[in-house]
């Protein structure tokens, strides 16, 4: 026999004995009465009294539930108050009867019926009337059956739910006493259905008077249950919506589910990150799985139906929704900006670094691509410097002293090496990374000799400019011009502030970011952080860089979050909360003693954000490399053969040095009146017109792969040509109608104040 029946059938024997009790009390109340001692019949009437008192509150509902949850047979109790009541109040009769008017009394009481016309006989007939009420109220217990309940044949197709048992009424019971108790109550009326009962969980329908809505909340029936086996936290009871307003369903989890545990990645998102007001509110979680390779947990985030696309978090934000530390958390949005990617790690797999497998890794695939270290997810990092079909790619990359910035610059330069480009290196600080030293083919130290090298590499893209030219060459042609990286370490000492040749060497660098690609010349820019402010004030040269190619984001200094200016597609992030070190609980002990162990810290070296053209964004960490000198071939040097100035390169770049004038008046090609073609004017140029200065402002904003049209806004236009509005409004007329510029339009219509180059599309080629 199982335990709920034997449950069963020990509590309907009980039942079975008080009944047969609570029916022969009276009785034996009224024939032992007149015989007990003074006493035994004074101990009899003070037993009578206390339990007239007990019956009479448990008649009328005064008892507490938790007293019948304490006593055996309590539910019995409950259930027969009213025949207790009155066997106990028949009985307190008798006794009084036998102890106060002894045999005689208690003949009168007992046999006075069978004179039915004197008063003893009407008071006899009324306790026997009252004593055989007893056993007719139990008289279905008493025969040891009862009338089994009908329930309605479910539809085909569903389960039936199982009928309640003893933990289902205490369920109940409670839920009256304490919500839908008509006096008392929290919330009056709205009572309790118990549909289902396990080990996990209880369900019911809570239902409110005709006209009223369910109004009880987690919280309410949580603090219900309190000091109850079935006492949850609020954010394990859920609600669902019922037929109509005055009907909810209710689901208690007695043992939390992963969904709401905290201590999962789906428990920790629905609780903390996407709860109403979270920093990721209007999302939830797809697809969650274990992930081996950090021990932690991995999922999709998806954004909800009633939300049009995902918001853009703050990475520091969401590290403490979630409770962790920035080194454990990896969140990747995608192409779609409705799914992303979230990574909660138990251990960072990068800490312990990633040997650099050699040179081999180094190769570039048939699209350009080559592995410079490994995301967490175990994905190859990979950057490009070379689009077979696009032409040149341009990289950024920053970090502070000691965040791995040289390493991720020796990785990319002995990349351009070994697949045979011409590396130009320009070092302000002055040889802070000898490896590329010794594959450059010219390398300029210092802040004059970067200087020297810039504008050697800006004079290389203008030469191929007018050899393309000349050649009616549309895009870059490797095998008639061999591929270039022009690599500046500490970018801001030639574009900051306070740099002396900023001027020049911002239009400089503007020009091989803009020109460069198409002319086969790669820009490689390493700075402290990204501010524009460090780039010569120009926001176009950060846009073409990390547009062309991508930026690498190492650890910034803490005290700089503030001047980060953080581009496209990593505004979620900040590379000032990458730690130095990695640290195993992310606190320092309050106070310390002998006894306090200090571990040795690990630089958190190369570990950042990636974003290629490889399509990913993610945290990362580059190949460990000392040194990458073995590697380089000294033989295999290459130089820009298609150029026959390379050959006095030194003497040009003194000649192109002494035409750094601050004053001068640089046009797109940034050369002033310094010309390195014959053919070129060396005189004067005439001052840049109203036309000339907007054509300049849309040209400069252009797409550089020359895909797209980069509308811009005649407010920006008219701040950067710097022109008075009416000047600007004229101006603008005019080449709309010289077919030089053309409003944008879309779904037919307008777009008001926005501009781009050129005559207005086709609709063929809209189409395409």
């Amino acid at each position: 026999m199982t335990a709920n029946t034997t449950t069963a059938t020990r509590s309907a024997t009980t039942e079975r004995a008080i009944a047969y009790t609570t029916s022969a009390a009276p009785i034996a109340a009224g024939l032992l009465a007149p015989i007990l001692n003074t006493d035994a019949a004074l101990a009899a009437q003070l037993t009578m009294l206390g339990a007239t008192a007990a019956t009479t509150a448990n008649v009328m509902d005064w008892l507490p539930g938790r007293l019948y949850q304490e006593l055996p047979a309590g539910d019995i109790l409950r259930a027969h108050r009213f025949p207790l009541f009155i066997a106990n109040l028949t009985s307190s009769i008798a006794v009084g009867m036998g102890t106060f008017t002894g045999a005689d009394g208690t003949d009168a009481l007992m046999a006075g019926f069978l004179q039915p016309v004197t008063p003893q006989g009407i008071v006899s007939l009324g306790w026997w009337a009252a004593v055989g009420l007893v056993p007719y109220k139990l008289r279905k217990v008493l025969a040891g059956r009862r009338k089994p309940k009908h329930h309605p044949a479910a539809p085909p197709g569903t389960t039936t739910p199982p009928a309640v048992d003893t933990p289902a009424k205490e369920i109940a019971y409670r839920w009256r006493q304490i919500i839908s108790h008509p006096d008392t109550g929290t919330h009056r009326g709205q009572n309790i259905q118990i549909r289902t009962l396990t080990n996990q969980r209880w369900t019911g329908i809570i239902t409110a008077r005709p006209g009223q809505p369910v109004t009880v909340t987690a919280d309410t029936v949580s603090s219900a249950y309190q000091g109850t086996r079935y006492q949850v936290p609020a954010a394990q009871i859920t609600f669902t919506d019922g037929a109509h307003s005055g009907e909810r369903h209710i689901t208690v989890h007695l043992i939390a589910p992963p969904e709401m545990d905290t201590r999962t990645l789906a428990g920790a998102w629905k609780t903390w990150a996407a709860r109403s007001g979270g920093v990721m509110a209007g999302t939830h979680l797809e697809d969650v799985q274990p992930d081996p390779h950090t021990g932690g947990e991995v999922a999709y985030v998806v954004a909800n139906h009633d939300t049009d696309s995902l918001p853009t978090p703050n990475i520091r934000d969401l590290v403490g929704a979630l409770r962790t530390r920035h080194v454990l958390l990896s969140y990747e949005p995608s192409e779609d900006p409705r799914t992303a990617v979230i990574r909660l790690m138990k251990e960072n797999p990068l800490r312990s670094g990633i040997t650099f497998p050699g040179p081999e890794a180094l190769k570039p695939s048939p699209g350009g691509y080559f592995r410079i270290g490994a995301a967490v997810s175990g994905r190859p990092l990979r950057a490009q410097l070379l689009d077979p079909k696009l032409g040149a790619r341009h990289l950024y990359i920053t970090g502070v002293t000691g965040s791995g910035k040289g390493g991720v610059l020796q990785l990319i330069a002995l990349a351009a090496h070994l697949a045979g480009a011409v590396i130009i290196y320009a070092d302000p600080k002055g040889s802070s990374n000898p490896a590329i030293e010794t594959m450059a083919a010219y390398t300029g130290l210092g802040e004059d000799g970067a200087m020297g090298a810039l504008l050697l590499a800006e004079a290389l893209v203008n030469h191929r400019i007018d050899l393309t030219g000349q050649l009616k060459q549309k895009n870059f042609n490797p095998q008639g011009m061999p591929h270039v990286v022009f690599i500046l370490d500490e970018a801001a000492t030639l574009l900051g502030e306070k740099a002396k040749h900023r001027k020049r060497a911002s239009s400089a660098v503007a020009q091989i970011a803009k020109k460069g690609r198409s002319m086969g010349v790669s820009e490689v820019l390493a700075n402290q952080l990204l501010q524009l402010a460090e780039l010569g004030g120009d926001s176009a040269i950060r846009d073409n860089i990390v547009g062309s190619g991508g930026v690498i984001m190492l650890r910034a200094d803490s005290s700089q979050r503030h001047l980060i200016d953080l581009p496209p597609g990593l505004e979620d992030v900040n590379p000032a909360d990458i730690p130095a070190t990695w640290t195993d609980d992310g606190k320092a002990p309050l106070v310390y003693t002998d006894d306090v162990h200090i571990q040795d810290p690990e630089s958190t070296f190369g570990l950042g954000y990636y974003m290629t053209t490889d399509r990913v964004r993610a945290m990362g960490r580059t190949y460990d490399l000392e040194d990458a000198t073995e590697y380089v071939d000294p033989t295999r040097i290459m130089e820009p053969f298609d150029w026959p100035e390379w050959g006095d390169r030194h003497n040009l770049v003194a000649q192109l040095m002494a035409g750094d004038d601050e004053d001068a008046d640089f046009d797109d090609a940034g050369l002033g009146q310094i010309s390195l073609m014959p053919t070129m004017d060396l005189g004067p140029r005439k001052p840049a017109n109203a036309s000339d200065k907007i054509l300049k402002v849309l040209a400069d904003l252009a797409d550089p792969a020359g895909i797209d049209i980069n509308y811009v806004h005649r407010d920006n236009i008219q701040s950067l040509a710097k022109l008075e509005l009416a000047t600007l409004e004229n101006t603008l007329s005019k080449l709309i109608k010289a077919g030089k510029i053309h409003r944008q339009v879309e779904d037919g219509k307008e777009v008001r104040g926005m501009y781009g180059p050129g005559p207005a599309p086709t609709a063929e080629a809209v189409g395409e």
